[in-house]
């Protein structure tokens, strides 16, 4: 039986996965837990070159065990044996998304506004705590089974002079094409510039190519600072303009014109994935028949009783004014409801100056009186 290498007397290696500019990445075993795991080791040439790359990755590491967000894949540890680094971290079997585009050229809208969203929120995360991916880019992004995207790769680029070790590490197409402007002039890595690498990576996702992939360095890099993209209605119809927008608002080439906030970036996807999923629901207006109802004929004939009837009028009987008990004088009704067998009235409406007794009523007034229902 082959005795497989371990690594950290813990993770056993099974077999190589992929091979990158950064390093190797194998499956391995977990002896204390069983559990399938990746194992990345880096390029002993990328740790001459920096050797501060390990100390820096460590630190990251462990905040990224604290952070624990479901879009970002887990860092569970950072080994040295043999003069060799090791990173080790959870395993996903879905594939890269490097991989998938290469398969199917480009991804629906749908698709990858469901992508960017996991992408964003992830970012939104690290960028609160200060982390910076600095290396955004389909190769680094994971898909789970569910095709649930994983970011992965944090902070292993952070170079003063990211260009030049770069190209002396052969990372040229993979990783040159995605840095932003500022850091191809020398400048450091922020917010901004992994929302550029962002941007470049939606945009390669709709229209199947990367804007600023050249076949030689120095006209990458050209591209890069020079080259005004095409826009992306021109590659797709099905593209809505407020997405084009906000990828050409990410991939603005001077960083103050840039979106800085991948929490902006997750919001104004949802919009436009909102305003997609609502434009495929069908018109309920217009759209719905008229057809009978399946109800029994009787249904439309029997009366149905009332559960509270209503109570008959009571008969209309001709109103009699009230009299005096003493004086047998007629009394309006609302001077009979304040003083009850009084003879005075109010003050009324047709004289407020003067208070009028109760007074004898003509034959005439009389009648007045019983026809307003006094």
């Amino acid at each position: 039986m082959i005795e497989r290498p371990r690594i950290g007397d813990r993770f056993e290696l099974i077999e190589l996965i992929d091979k990158g500019g950064m390093g190797t990445v194998y499956r391995a075993l977990d002896t204390q837990t069983g559990e399938t795991v990746a194992v990345k080791a880096l390029k002993p040439d990328l740790v001459l070159l920096e050797p501060a790359i390990i100390d820096r990755f460590k630190r990251e590491g462990e905040a990224l065990r604290q952070l624990n967000h479901p879009a970002i894949v887990k860092v569970i540890a950072t080994i040295e044996q043999d003069n060799k680094s090791y990173i080790v971290m959870e395993f996903i079997g879905g594939g890269s998304l490097d991989k998938l585009l290469r398969a199917e050229k480009s991804l629906s809208v749908e698709r990858t506004i469901q992508i960017a969203l996991d992408i964003a929120d992830a970012l939104t995360r690290a960028h609160r705590l200060k982390i910076i991916h600095r290396d955004i880019k389909p190769a680094n992004v994971l898909l789970a089974d569910d095709g649930t995207p994983r970011l992965t790769d944090f902070g292993v680029v952070q170079f003063g002079d990211a260009v030049g070790k770069l190209t002396e590490l052969g990372m040229v197409v993979s990783t040159i094409s995605y840095l932003a402007p500022e850091v191809v002039n020398g400048g450091g890595y922020d917010e901004r510039s992994d929302i550029w690498s962002f941007g470049v990576m939606l945009y390669e996702m709709l229209s199947g190519s990367n804007p600023f992939s050249e076949a030689t360095v120095s006209a990458a890099l050209d591209s890069i600072l020079t080259k005004v993209p095409r826009d992306l209605t021109d590659f797709r119809t099905d593209v809505p303009s407020d997405l084009a927008y906000l990828i050409d608002r990410m991939i603005a080439k001077d960083p103050s014109d840039r979106i800085d906030s991948a929490r902006t970036i997750g919001a104004e996807l949802e919009t436009v994935l909102a305003f997609i999923q609502r434009a495929k629901q069908p018109s309920k207006i217009g759209t719905q028949e008229i057809t009978p109802r399946s109800r029994p004929e009787s249904f439309y004939t029997t009366p149905v009783p009332r559960a509270n009837p209503i109570p008959p009028a009571p008969p209309i009987s001709t109103p009699v004014a009230p009299v005096c008990a003493d004086t047998g004088w007629l009394v309006r009704t609302h001077d009979r409801q304040r003083y009850p067998g009084h003879g005075r009235s109010t003050v009324t409406a047709q004289n407020r100056r003067r208070s009028a007794h109760v007074h004898r009523l003509s034959p005439r007034r009389q009648r007045r009186d019983r026809a307003q229902n006094l």
